[in-house]
C-alpha cells in the first residue's frame, strides 16, 4: 500500500470521525457541515480507489476534488455564518435549508458549479471571520473553528513548502492537513 492511499484512508477517516461529531450541533446547521465533509468523504473515497490501481475513476476523483473544494468549502462558509447568525436561521425554517442543500446538489449536474479562486478565498474569509467572532463569544469551541480555518490554509497555501521542506509527496501533506482541519470543524460543530 503506498502512502498515497494511507493518507486519503486517513482523511476519509477523519471525515467519517467528523460527520459523527456533527450530529450533535443544532439543526439545520448540521446539513451544511455534514454535506461540506461529504463532499470531502466522497472525493476522499475515489482517491483511494484511484491511489489503489482503478486509473478509470480518475476523473470522477478530480471532479469530485474540485466539487469539495468549492461547493463543500461553501457549505462550511454558510455553517459558520449559520452558527453566528443562528436565531435568524431557526427563524427561516428547515424547508429552505433542505431546498438550499437540493440546489447545491443539483449544481452537480450543470457545470455552473464551479468556484473561482478569489471566491474559494471569499469562502475562506468568511470562514475566518466567523472563527473570531467564535473565538470571542465561546472561546473553547472558537479555538477549534479557527483551528480548521488555519489547517484548511495551510493545505491549500503550505502543502508545496512543507512537502519541499520534509521532502515528502505534496499531496501526503495537503491529505494530512485536510484530515485535520476536517476532524477540527467536527470537534467545533459537536461543541456549538
Amino acid at each position: 500500500m503506498n502512502s498515497l492511499v494511507i493518507f486519503e484512508i486517513l482523511l476519509l477517516l477523519c471525515a467519517i470521525g467528523a460527520l459523527v461529531l456533527m450530529r450533535r450541533t443544532y439543526f439545520p446547521m448540521n446539513l451544511f457541515w455534514g454535506f461540506g465533509v461529504s463532499t470531502i468523504a466522497i472525493a476522499s473515497a475515489l482517491g483511494i480507489s484511484v491511489y489503489s490501481g482503478f486509473t478509470d475513476l480518475k476523473s470522477y476523483h478530480a471532479l469530485s476534488s474540485n466539487f469539495a473544494s468549492s461547493i463543500g468549502i461553501g457549505a462550511f462558509a454558510v455553517a459558520a455564518l449559520g452558527g453566528v447568525f443562528a436565531r435568524q436561521f431557526h427563524q427561516v425554517g428547515w424547508w429552505v435549508t433542505l431546498i438550499a442543500l437540493l440546489v447545491l446538489c443539483g449544481l452537480l449536474l450543470t457545470d455552473n458549479w464551479r468556484v473561482s479562486e478569489e471566491g474559494r478565498y471569499i469562502f475562506i474569509g468568511i470562514l475566518g471571520v466567523a472563527s473570531l467572532y467564535r473565538l470571542v463569544t465561546n472561546a473553547q469551541s472558537g479555538l477549534f473553528l479557527l483551528g480548521g480555518v488555519v489547517l484548511l490554509v495551510g493545505a491549500g497555501l503550505g502543502s508545496d513548502l512543507i512537502a519541499s521542506q520534509f521532502s515528502v509527496p505534496r499531496l501526503n501533506v495537503l491529505h494530512g492537513l485536510m484530515a485535520a482541519s476536517v476532524l477540527s470543524f467536527g470537534i467545533f460543530a459537536s461543541k456549538e
